[in-house]
């Protein structure tokens, strides 16, 4: 029988864990690397020295044990590790390490632990009279043998404790094998049963009926049973569907469908409850739902065959106990093709056989994509399953479910959830994380806040943190001191050391704290994550709160000047859909601005996203000119599977998806093909669109604004009449006559656009155009933005009206409307101003004023 490393593979994979198969690994690695002929389990001990993290790394790290002070004692005498020549032809383990192995499953066995650690190879070492150089070793450092080894059983108590029991049925053919194998026969000594003298009588342990079952399954009903279900609120109906389809004679294997997070696998665990508290048909009275781990009977099938006869052990077990065994399969989709290589069945073939026949029943669970693409195109395993869906819950019944919820996340995070934290957290969640379901997404924002504000009142990661920075001194005095030979120092240390590590356990340890003393979680800390989860602001969401929109108007006013009646517009719809009087299921606000160039359209839709999303950069941007073809509409959806650039999905419904509080700005909206507008009509009338991959893409925080050129000639030239110096009388006629130019084009849009598509817009906002005084207050805001960047370079800048007049003459021109300002502003004041910085030659006021016609910078 071989005695590499390579041997032990296949059963490493199902009863060591990971911790201890990467040591034995390892091991091997840096034994072959050094030229050494064979592993002793002074090299496994060395080894584990370098582990940072687990229970052994706490329990050397605790011990004061490193790699620096085994390699220093273990190289001294009596020890004398490193001072034979180990080097020769690579043999494998050494006979005292198969042992030692061996050994180390039969502890954890004896612990009834699923698989054996690390911490089990070192006990083997202590329960070994061969290995005496491990007592002498702690010995040497000054600690107690005895201490270390009675800290590894607790260890392994602690292990089973959080759920590690109930030893895999094959284990002892396994041992056996190993023990034939590796370490040759054993005798009637302590090798050969280490557990002899605390074995229990024969005939009164009871041998599992379904090992492989209590291997890979968790028992749900005995979870229950133990109160570690919570009741499940809402899904009465869906529930008793559930036993309605497992009492019947034939195609009894229900299949629960629904999206992510609305409660599927809830559903099963209040089956099992219900199973638990006797509140099922007699027919279910004794059945256990097992759920089980598909993935962890996949893991470590290294060779061809094991899968299946794992997979087969457990319909033969489940088929034996005579239908009392009903098996939980979440993400049921997943059995095609699990297992499967050249040869051999998947898990689906070798399930569908066993369901035929009703030797086996299964609860599947998956989502309604997944059921499309995977169980549908199997017609014989569809056939096999009875379809039950799971909606997403109301959000009253969302409400109840979470108030269920509330005091295992109270006594969890020692707080108190207000009732308004629920429903808010429900509302919010719902209105603003619009891809994902309830009541998932509103639990997530619950947990999450209460994790915020318990972080924030009841830690003391301070304290904790210099207290280990004291250990970490400690610690190097320790290694001082035994390597310098003084011993009863390094104790001494070692002790003041263990009570640092006590304070610090103490302080980590949760304390209950009365009801009278928690913090509350109230809206604020639900408004306050939902900030961090989509980046409103929290001030913007706040149901109650209408102080912002109060404020809109005048705000967007100070910024856009002359265009009170288009502002006006555009708040008034927003005002109507925040005060949920609008439909809810559209867009916030849907506009088509007209108007000349130049008069503030664009400058409106950033400053509504500033003033709106709290973000100037909320804004969707789209240039119909790009748009303009058949094939226009698969670039903002994205092409369909098959084709090319079907990963990357389309330039609209990404960047919605992505940031759903948005301004989609569609851009001379009149040159888009008729495809596009067809996509227009879905966002408009429903709020959402479906993209190429088929996802429902939601619109219904977003504001939809569009810009065309039609009719702008005609705007054009009748601006170009405003503002020059006329008589009253005739200013008069020509601003009435720009208003029935208004009414003209308003009403000749059904030329160019489709009734449908008319009427699904809010608002048809036509732009006035600009004239002297609104230009000059426009150049005064202008300005006053330069001299607030001047400010944070530590200038002033002043200027006076006969600057604002030779501006104003300068750049008035109807046909351009206010671009012109900004153009002059800069060219004229902020290059003379950089020229002066770059020069060296900056002051601390800048005087803008006019000289003989001439704009003077001084």
């Amino acid at each position: 029988m071989p005695s590499n490393i390579s041997y032990l593979i296949p059963f490493m994979y199902t009863n060591f864990t990971e911790e201890y198969k990467n040591l034995m690994l390892e091991t091997e690695n840096i034994v072959k690397s050094k030229g050494f002929s064979e592993i002793l389990p002074e090299d496994v001990f060395l080894r584990s020295l370098e582990i940072k993290t687990g229970p052994i790394y706490e329990l050397y790290a605790s011990s004061g044990i490193n790699m620096k002070i085994a390699n220093e004692v273990l190289s001294r005498s009596p020890f004398n590790l490193f001072g034979t020549s180990r080097t020769g032809a690579y043999t494998g383990l050494s006979p005292r390490l198969k042992e030692l192995i061996v050994l180390s499953m039969k502890i954890a066995a004896g612990a009834e632990k699923k698989r054996a650690g690390a911490e089990d190879f070192l006990l083997a070492l202590f329960h070994t009279n061969t290995e005496t150089w491990f007592y002498q070793f702690f010995d040497f450092i000054g600690l107690s043998p005895k201490d270390i080894e009675l800290d590894l059983k607790e260890l392994n108590v602690a292990i089973v404790k959080n759920g590690d029991s109930t030893i895999f049925g094959p284990l002892d053919n396994i041992l056996h094998a190993i023990e034939e194998g590796l370490a040759g026969g054993f005798g009637e000594g302590e090798m050969a049963d280490p557990f002899a003298h605390n074995k229990k009588p024969e005939g009164k342990k009871v041998e599992s009926l379904t090992p492989a079952l209590d291997f890979f399954g968790t028992d749900l009903t005995e979870e229950a049973h133990s109160g570690k279900i919570d009741a499940i609120i809402g899904r009465d109906m869906e529930i008793e569907r559930l036993i309605s389809v497992l009492n019947r004679k034939t195609k009894n294997n229900p299949c629960l469908v629904g999206e992510p997070g609305v409660g599927k696998t809830a559903v099963v665990e209040g089956l099992a409850l219900r199973i638990a508290e006797g509140k099922v048909p007699l027919a279910m009275q004794n059945k256990r739902i097992v759920s089980l781990d598909l993935s962890g009977m996949v893991a470590g099938t290294k060779y061809r065959g094991e899968f299946e006869a794992r997979l087969k052990q457990i319909i033969e077990e489940a088929s034996k106990m005579e239908n009392e065994v009903v098996l939980f399969i979440d993400e049921i989709h997943t059995i095609i093709g699990a297992g499967s290589a050249e040869g051999t069945l998947d898990a689906a073939n070798i399930l569908k056989p066993a369901m035929g026949r009703g030797k086996v029943c299964i609860i599947g669970a998956t989502t309604l994509n997944e059921y499309q693409k995977y169980i549908e195109k199997d017609s014989a395993l569809e056939r096999r399953f009875q379809k039950i869906d799971v909606d997403e819950p109301k959000e009253e019944v969302a409400i109840e479910i979470i108030s269920g919820l509330r005091n295992s996340f109270e006594e969890f995070h020692n707080l108190i959830i207000d009732d308004d934290a629920i429903i808010d957290a429900v509302r919010l969640s719902v209105r603003y994380v619009t891809d994902r379901y309830l009541p998932d997404k509103a639990i997530d924002l619950i947990d999450e806040a209460c994790s915020a504000k318990s972080m924030k009142y009841n830690g003391s990661e301070s304290e904790v943190k210099g207290l280990r920075q004291e250990i970490e001194k400690l610690q190097k005095e320790i290694e001082d001191y035994v390597l310098s030979g003084q011993y009863h120092k390094a104790i001494k240390v070692k002790e003041k050391q263990n009570d640092i590590e006590k304070r610090i356990q103490e302080k980590k340890a949760k304390k209950v704290i009365p009801r009278a003393k928690r913090q509350r979680i109230t809206s604020d800390d639900i408004q306050k994550i939902i900030e961090r989860v989509t980046g409103v602001p929290a001030k913007n969401i706040a149901i109650e709160d209408m102080k912002k929109l109060q404020s809109l108007e005048k705000n967007l006013a100070h910024h856009i000047i002359g265009q009170d009646e288009a502002i006006s517009s555009i708040v008034s719809a927003i005002k109507r859909n925040r005060a949920g009087i609008s439909n809810r299921n559209r867009p916030i606000g849907s506009f088509l601005f007209l108007g000349p160039t130049g008069v503030g359209k664009t400058e409106l839709v950033k400053q509504l996203a500033q003033e709106f999303f709290g973000d100037e950069k909320a804004l969707i941007k789209l240039d119909m000119s790009e748009y303009n073809e058949r094939s226009s509409a698969s670039k903002l959806i994205g092409t369909t599977a098959g084709y090319v650039g079907y990963e990357e999905g389309g330039m609209l419904t990404e960047r919605v998806r992505r940031k759903p509080y948005s301004i989609v700005l569609f851009d001379e909206i009149e040159k888009g093909s008729f495809e596009v507008f067809n996509l227009l009509l879905q966002i408009l009338e429903d709020g959402t669109l479906t993209d190429g991959k088929g996802r429902k893409i939601n619109f219904k925080n977003t504001i939809v604004i569009m810009t065309s050129n039609i009719g702008g000639e005609e705007f054009t030239s009748k601006a170009s009449q405003i503002g020059f110096d006329v008589s009253s009388d005739t200013e008069a006629k020509i601003i009435r006559d720009y208003e029935k130019i208004k009414e003209k084009i308003t009403l000749s849009l059904g030329e160019y656009f489709s009734p449908e598509f008319l009427n699904r817009i809010d608002r048809v906002v036509v732009f006035n155009p600009l004239d002297k005084t609104v230009l000059k207050k426009i150049i005064v805001l202008q300005l006053d933005i330069l001299k607030k960047r001047l400010m944070e370079l530590g200038m002033t800048l002043e200027y006076d009206a006969k600057a604002i007049s030779l501006i104003l003459k300068e750049t008035y021109n109807p046909e351009f409307g206010a671009r012109p300002v900004r153009r002059y502003i800069q060219d004229k004041i902020e290059d003379t101003i950089a020229d002066r910085i770059i020069q060296g030659k900056k002051s601390n006021t800048i005087m803008v004023t006019s000289l003989k016609g001439k704009l003077l910078v001084k």
